[in-house]
């Protein structure tokens, strides 16, 4: 195929009505492509597209629950179709992401988005990490053309594996646990070494993810393995000391042969336990995954990251709370990276619509109010759960502190305090505590803090009336594609023209990101984000307008951050504590 110039490109792109081959030279072999026409607001560019694009062997069969393995080289690829999405629970799917309904255990591949503006210059690299509590979710939803043309940035989207296909746990070393980060890492390193083929700048690489994938911008940027694999990272509504988004390393081995158990396998030895479920069906095995008890399921699901000593070699919540104690090993990539997150007002209704609502309502009585089921059991089981104590009095605090007292649902003002809650422990504090994890280690790298407080068309109605819903901001990032419509129930008569322009606002601060490491630049927006540090604590503020504020939620943040720690004695400091953990339970820190 005859090299076309800049100009050529540019010609070719306006007069595309179709659909046009393309291929690539890689490292990996030839990629077969395509452009497509894009329509964002009217405005029609073309797009380059690779899809479905194996970066890893097929974990499938004696590769199941292994380390992912380099996919091989190929002659040629024909990159014109997704790949499946990785094995999930297809009820839990329809129910919050709904997407394709192929789904396979060979389902790790990457797709490639890349703007035909000019082949001359370096694209910066923007890496998608899909959510879903690390159990559902697949990368088709997540379609980059519009943040490709509007910001002038390669978008790339991978799969990564699920639930117990990604996320079980053994002492066995071949399947110690964490597989789905291991994948999410391949497909980094399969992008550091390739992109430069598609004009992309693989010393420019932004991963950014929301809820898990969020959570997974985290992790990835705790192991050590990555140092110099990217540069930047946004973390939308998740990190990894989300409450949903870890677990003892000891829970996670008890689910494991739990679910052995209900697998007929044998639980003595692990390396026969594992060699009779890579032999089950997989439907089997995403059919006897939900083995936790209700208390166990009320904050997370049964599998999901846990330290292992080699991806993950320290606790999450013990070392964000506490960031003195990260290690040099955990703190080489994190102290080496700009990072920017995001938070949203109405975060907590993940967590509030599927677990905690059900539970109240189900324990409510005649004699058990709604506020007597929170006191007496939802808040003992966050405090045991984050703190490992159970303090009626501090419970008694917490309760009166998220009281709904303006009473704006009336007799159900509880919802309100549960969302709060739920928003609070599961989504802002976690995100509070790693951005000034982040911003204390002054290792000259930039933090940035966006709170997301708009309500949006799209938002759909609940009971409890939330300002929006957990991941509302992601089509603003993305721009509205149309593999959105369907998954976040919208439709292109309701999207308000206001909308648009906040989704062209919000994408330029984050591409100006991925290009600089800061938001304001090289493009400079109508309001600057301001970096987020541990004294004036910035933020940029998106509601109805968007504004610079400072100290966000500032009671409900010194109250999870200092009033609760010294309420339990906890030392703030590790002057004294030589690398020791606050005595409040086990940290389960590994190596």
């Amino acid at each position: 195929m005859k090299e076309a110039s800049v100009a050529e490109w540019s010609n070719l792109a306006q007069l595309v009505s179709g659909i046009i081959d393309t291929k690539i030279n890689t490292s990996v072999g030839l990629i077969h492509g395509f452009y497509e026409q894009a329509n964002f607001n009217g405005n029609h560019k073309a797009v380059l597209k690779f899809l479905g694009i194996p970066y890893a062997i097929p974990p499938v069969g004696n590769l199941r629950f292994r380390k992912p393995r380099p996919a091989p080289r190929f002659k040629t690829f024909n990159a014109t179709e997704f790949g499946p999405g990785c094995l999930q629970n297809k009820f839990l799917m329809s129910l919050w992401l709904p997407g394709r309904d192929l789904l396979s255990e060979d389902c790790l591949t990457l797709n490639i988005f890349v703007p035909i503006h000019s082949w001359a210059r370096k694209y910066p690299v923007m890496i998608w990490i899909h959510g879903g509590a690390y159990q559902i979710g697949q990368s088709s939803i997540y379609s980059g053309e519009n943040l490709v043309n509007y910001g002038d940035v390669i978008v790339v989207t991978i799969n990564y594996r699920l639930g117990p296909f990604g996320f079980l746990a053994t002492k066995d070393p071949d399947s110690m646990g964490n597989l789905g980060l291991w994948d999410q890492q391949l497909a980094i390193k399969w992008v550091h070494e390739n992109i430069d083929f598609f004009g992309g700048d693989s010393n420019r690489i932004t991963l950014f993810g929301e809820s898990a994938g969020g959570g997974s911008t985290v992790y990835q940027a705790m192991y050590p393995g990555n140092k110099g694999l990217f540069s930047r990272t946004i973390s939308e509504s998740g990190v990894a000391m989300s409450a949903w988004g870890y677990n003892t390393r000891d829970k996670m081995l008890d689910f494991t042969k739990r679910m052995a158990i209900n697998l007929k396998c044998p639980t003595t030895n692990d390396r026969d336990m594992l060699a009779c479920m890579r032999n089950v069906p997989a439907q089997d095995i995403v059919d006897k995954s939900r083995v936790g008890t209700e208390s166990e399921n009320l904050f997370r699901p049964e599998f999901v990251p846990a330290p292992d000593g080699e991806f993950i070699s320290q606790y999450a919540p013990d070392i964000f709370t506490k960031p003195c104690l990260i290690n040099e090993q955990t703190g080489s990539v994190f102290d080496n990276i700009d990072m920017a997150f995001v938070a949203l007002t109405g975060d907590g209704t993940a967590v509030t619509g599927s677990t905690m609502l059900p539970y109240v309502k189900k324990h409510m009585s005649k004699t058990m109010s709604a506020d007597d089921v929170i006191e007496k059991f939802v808040i003992p089981y966050i405090l045991s759960d984050r703190f490992n104590v159970t303090s009626p009095e501090l419970a008694k605090i917490m309760n009166f502190v998220y009281s709904d007292w303006n009473k704006t649902l009336g007799k159900n003002s509880y919802q309100t305090k549960l969302l709060n809650l739920d928003t609070d422990y599961s989504f802002f504090i976690p995100i509070i505590n790693t951005a000034i994890a982040h911003a204390q280690r002054e290792k000259g790298k930039k933090t940035y803090l966006l709170g997301l407080a708009k309500h949006s068309s799209f938002t759909l109605p609940l009971e409890y009336k939330p300002p929006n819903l957990h991941a509302d901001e992601i089509p603003y990032f993305f721009g509205f594609p149309d593999s959105m419509m369907k998954p976040f129930a919208m439709s292109r008569t309701n999207i308000t023209a206001e909308e648009i322009q906040l989704s062209k606002k919000l994408m330029k601060y984050i591409t100006n990101f991925a290009y600089t490491g800061d938001p304001n630049l090289p493009l400079s927006p109508d309001v600057k984000w301001l970096p987020y540090d541990v004294e004036n604590e910035h933020y940029l503020r998106v509601g109805e307008t968007i504004k610079t504020g400072s100290h966000i939620f500032p009671m409900r943040t010194a109250f999870w951050t200092k009033y609760i720690p010294e309420y339990l004695n906890m030392t703030t400091t590790c002057t004294v504590s030589h690398g020791m953990l606050p005595n409040i339970g086990s940290s389960n820190v590994i190596g």
